[in-house]
């Protein structure tokens, strides 16, 4: 809630501001310490120029590393301190390792500090560039060829392109390793990168200049950051060649930065962290300020999801992308020494997708490919199924059981990973190359082209869930072959208007066999397993981890227990080792839910403390319509179903708890639930808009989180599958869980009134949605 601007306040803070930073001068003297004031690290104390800790820490090991990850911090960094949260949670070492067991974590530190009790290095850009390199090239001397990633912050993005473009253009002759990384280098994670340079660096310099009475400026890192600096533009010149076979991510900021004075600046906007011109590359916002933006504490924090579920995805190719690379590197080198390529095969072609051996035959599913993908007639367009739904639900599976029972029946089947459109693109390239050598120089397009021309293929589009990805360019124009798209992405049913199946909850009896396979665990009774199964959804995801969970304990009869206490523990555990999934429950629903709008989250975090099915669109209607005011009772005629007066008036006791969860409104406000009903308005509207309502519903269908239906009567209801309800709670902090429970309630009072003349069917559908809230709101 805003507040009047208060002169006597602003002149408080001020005269706070400048003893506080009298106090400071004084102390840092009598320390002969350095802190660090830049944006990139306010909140944190550097140490003393001899014990600040330079080059390569290792945050994480296994026995046998496949990947690097290699992060490089900002300006005024730190190697662990930029990364750390305020609770002291180091995210490289504390939470990614979980995800990536098999990656080799390293950050490396450089003295990049701006203003400093003692002299600032003199190190340029180009400078900290080699070095970077230099220390890099020594530590991977023994795996030249390991797959790297790069996370950068800030400069520390700067610093990366200019070691990667000239790294890129040393010579073939050359006898350092420089080349060997950029070559292993598959992607660039970018956060807060000032590509186009940074209002940041005149800020740079005010705080430089305020300080100067006992710090020195490197005044020319900061020109060289300067917007539209030459140097920035010679880096941008000779990294564009180097990155047109890499993988980029563009993180930006979306909130201000705290700075002196109470003053708060965006310091890098979203024009300046994203290259102008590179349509391959991939952006992504962050809920966080310019140093927030790579600090996380959670497994399930938002930010964090989002970061790891780009590195699980770039992780599952690095291998096969960067052999590719030293193939072509290795011919390179070999004329340029005056020697013979080494002989190269025909690429290989891109493998089946595996059928976990746990996997249970889903009848429904395999008929309706069946039907649609091998006609009994010739058909007039081109065969083409859909299989759509919400994360985890199997349709991959389903589509490669179905694959590797009819092969035969084709003449070639191309597999394209559709999580991006350059994974597209280079699986395509793959698939042509394949066919022989004289295929070696072919592109994407030449392998639409050609199957265009060809008979008896079927083209396999997985995991085409990105809401922008496009597909219509790369489906050949044939009706001599089919294809099998598999996706989260609703929209997607356009590409087989008339062939689509949306792939949902197992039978029960599938869920009970699927159970008992992956646990290994054959019980006399089928009780125990039925629970489970109907605890879980019957979501075949779910069911696997639960059957990897009791492998381990061979005890059916224990693991609800375990479940109900340690929910989203078990749902986020990534240990489905032979299982074929390569992401969790929960991650797979991070997947979707990550990419919906703010209010479109904030929507589904109030229907997961609604009843999971028959959510009535008239119930955001009616509530929004009435302003979400609860019904006072004060009309002439009573309500006509009674067991109403009972749920308003358990419902009124609730209202006591404002003040606790909304101690920022006045005693009067909250006493007049203008608290949850301003929530209610901030999400809903204070106007009930049918277009506003249906734009969130379409962005939260559009990633299976919902379902939409209507009766008999044309009435419009949603479903949300109950473990997606569970997911979300799961997400919230106590108190949030307490807060959208109330809002909850509050949406359902301000849909209940008398109705004249009506019959009692309204208010008997809102029953089980009020039966579903949790005691304390209710009593």
């Amino acid at each position: 809630m805003f507040r009047p601007f208060s002169y006597k306040g602003a002149a408080a803070l001020v005269c706070l501001t400048a003893m506080a930073y009298m106090a400071f001068v004084i102390r840092l003297h009598l320390s002969q310490t350095t802190t660090e004031l830049s944006p990139t690290n306010s909140r944190q104390e550097s140490k003393p120029k001899h014990q600040k800790e330079l080059g390569f820490i290792e945050l994480s090991v296994c026995q046998d590393p496949t990947i690097d990850i290699i992060a490089i911090h900002g300006l005024d960094g730190h190697r662990e301190h930029s990364w750390t949260a305020e609770d002291g949670t180091l995210w490289l070492r504390d939470l990614l390792p979980n995800d990536l067991p098999n990656a080799r974590i390293l950050s490396y530190g450089y003295d990049a500090d701006t203003r400093s009790s003692t002299q600032t290095s003199t190190h340029t850009i180009s400078r900290h560039a080699e070095t970077f390199f230099a220390s890099l090239e020594q530590r991977r001397r023994m795996h030249p060829r390991r797959p790297i990633i790069f996370i950068a912050h800030s400069l520390g993005g700067i610093i990366l392109k200019k070691a990667l473009g000239f790294s890129h253009s040393d010579s073939f002759k050359t006898d350092r390793g420089f080349r060997d990384i950029s070559t292993s280098t598959l992607a660039v994670l970018f956060f807060g990168t000032p590509h186009s340079g940074a209002n940041g660096v005149q800020l740079a310099e005010w705080m430089g200049r305020l300080l100067s009475v006992y710090m020195y400026t490197n005044n020319r890192v900061l020109s060289e950051l300067d917007r539209d600096s030459p140097e920035l533009e010679e880096i941008q010149r000779y990294y564009q060649s180097a990155s047109e076979q890499l993988s980029t991510i563009f993180f930006y900021e979306e909130y201000e930065t705290p700075i002196l004075g109470g003053r708060t600046k965006l310091i890098v906007p979203r024009h300046l962290a994203v290259i102008q011109g590179d349509d391959r590359a991939r952006v992504a916002s962050m809920h966080a300020d310019h140093c927030e933006i790579v600090k996380y504490r959670r497994m399930n924090d938002e930010n964090y999801r989002k970061v790891a579920d780009y590195l699980l995805e770039l992780a599952g190719k690095a291998k096969v992308t960067v052999d590719n690379n030293w193939v072509r590197e290795d011919g390179h080198r070999s004329i340029a020494k005056g020697e013979s390529p080494p002989f190269q095969q025909t690429t290989l072609p891109k493998p089946l997708v595996p059928v976990s051996r746990y996997y249970v035959q889903r009848q429904e599913i395999y008929d309706f490919l069946t039907e649609k993908l091998l006609p009994s007639t010739l058909p007039e367009q081109q065969p083409r199924c859909v299989l759509h739904g919400l994360g985890g639900g199997g349709k991959t599976q389903a589509a490669a059981f179905w694959i590797e029972k009819n092969k035969e029946k084709f003449s070639q089947i191309i597999v394209v990973d559709s999580s991006s459109q350059q994974q597209i693109e280079e699986d395509l390239e793959t698939a042509i190359r394949s066919i022989g050598p004289q295929y070696s120089k072919s592109t994407w397009k030449d392998a639409v082209a050609y199957l265009s021309g060809a008979k008896g293929w079927l083209l396999f589009f997985d995991n085409a869930d990105e809401p922008d990805l496009q597909l219509d360019e790369y489906i050949p124009n044939s009706t001599d072959g089919v294809v099998l798209i598999t996706t989260r992405n609703r929209e997607c049913v356009a590409y087989a208007q008339d062939s689509h199946i949306q792939v949902e909850e197992m039978t029960e009896r599938e869920a009970i066999n699927l159970l008992h396979k992956a646990s290994d665990v054959t019980p006399s009774s089928d009780d125990n397993s039925i629970a489970i199964v109907r605890e879980l959804g019957m979501w075949a995801l779910a069911i696997t981890q639960a059957g990897a969970y009791i492998s381990r304990t061979q005890r059916l009869d224990t693991y609800l227990a375990t479940f109900r206490m340690h929910r989203d523990k078990l749902m986020r555990e990534a240990s489905l080792k032979g299982r074929n999934y390569k992401r969790s429950t929960y991650i797979a629903f991070d997947l979707s839910f990550g990419l919906l709008p703010k209010k479109a989250q904030e929507l589904m975090k109030i229907c997961a403390f609604l009843h999971h099915s028959s959510i009535p669109q008239a119930l955001f209607e009616r509530s929004v319509s009435s302003g979400f005011r609860v019904y006072t009772g004060s009309e002439s005629y009573s309500l006509p179903d009674t067991v109403l007066t009972p749920i308003i008036t358990r419902f009124r006791s609730a209202k006591l708890l404002l003040a606790s969860f909304f101690p920022f409104f006045s005693p009067r406000e909250q006493n007049s639930e203008a608290a949850i009903i301003s929530g209610l308005e901030g999400i809903l509207g204070s106007e009930w808009v049918v277009f506003s309502f249906q734009t969130l519903i379409d962005s939260i269908a559009q990633g299976s989180l919902m379902d939409a239906f209507t009766d008999s009567n044309g009435e419009c209801f949603y479903n949300v599958h109950p473990l997606v309800q569970k997911y979300i709670q799961d997400l919230l902090e106590e108190g949030d869980q307490h807060r959208y429970a109330l809002l909850a309630g509050q949406l359902l009072l301000g849909a209940i009134r008398p109705l004249r003349g009506e019959s009692n069917i309204w208010h008997r559908q809102l029953s089980s949605h009020v039966d579903n809230l949790p005691l304390e709101v209710k009593l």
